[in-house]
C-alpha cells in the first residue's frame, strides 16, 4: 500500500533567473495528492484530510497505473478561464453527496499535476525533479482526460515568466531546483513561491 505522504512546501522569494531552476504557474487552488492502487484511488490534502468523495469527477484517476502517487493542485476556473480560489473553496466545502453531484455541474474542477512521487510502486522522491517530471509527462499523456492535466514549466527565464504569468491574472510562480529530491512534509529552499507583494 502506498503511503499517505504530506506535500513538500516552498519558501517565499523574489523573481529571479537561473538555469538550475524550472518555473511553473502557481495555481490558485487547493493542494492535493493522489495514490492509485489496484483497489482504487485516494485523494488527500495538506493536513492529510481525505478529499476523495468530494470530487467524484476525478474518478478518472483510477485509470492511472497502480502504484502511482502524484502531487498537484485542484483548480476551478472563472468565465475567463482563470483559476478562482473563492469559487473552488465554495465547491470544496460541499460534503453532502447529493450537493456534491450538483456541484460537479456548477463548479467542475481540474487537477493540475506537477510531481510524481511513486511510479509503478517504486518510490521516486530521492530522484531529481527533472526525472520525476519526465515520468509524469508519460503518465499524463497516457491518461488523456480533460479533468487532469500536466503543469508545464520554463527553464531559466524566471523573471520574464513571472511577469507574464501575473499579467495573465495568475497568483504567481513556483521555482523548483531541477536536481532536487522531493522532501515530504518539509518546507525547503529548493522550492520557491514567487507572488506579488500585495497577495
Amino acid at each position: 500500500m502506498l503511503p499517505q505522504v504530506l506535500p513538500m512546501l516552498a519558501v517565499a522569494a523574489k523573481p529571479f533567473d537561473s538555469p538550475d531552476y524550472s518555473f511553473e504557474i502557481k495555481y490558485d487552488g487547493v493542494r492535493a495528492l493522489t495514490a492509485v492502487e489496484e483497489s482504487g484511488w485516494r485523494l488527500w490534502g495538506r493536513e492529510g484530510a481525505d478529499y476523495t468523495a468530494r470530487y467524484p469527477e476525478l474518478d478518472v484517476l483510477r485509470r492511472l497505473p497502480a502504484g502511482t502517487l502524484v502531487d498537484g493542485e485542484l483548480v476551478a476556473c472563472d468565465e475567463k478561464g482563470r483559476p478562482d480560489l473563492r469559487l473552488l473553496l465554495r465547491r470544496h466545502g460541499v460534503v453532502d453527496p447529493w450537493r456534491i453531484r450538483q456541484a460537479c455541474r456548477w463548479c467542475p474542477v481540474r487537477y493540475v499535476l506537477f510531481d510524481l512521487l511513486y511510479h509503478a510502486g517504486r518510490c521516486r522522491m530521492r530522484e531529481p525533479l527533472v526525472r520525476r517530471r519526465e515520468l509524469l509527462i508519460e503518465v499524463c499523456q497516457k491518461l488523456k482526460v480533460p479533468e487532469v492535466e500536466f503543469s508545464p514549466a520554463v527553464i531559466a527565464a524566471g523573471t520574464a515568466f513571472y511577469q507574464e504569468v501575473v499579467a495573465a491574472g495568475h497568483e504567481g510562480v513556483m521555482a523548483k531546483l531541477q536536481n532536487a529530491p522531493y522532501r515530504p512534509g518539509k518546507r525547503a529552499s529548493t522550492w520557491k513561491k514567487i507572488k506579488p507583494r500585495a497577495r
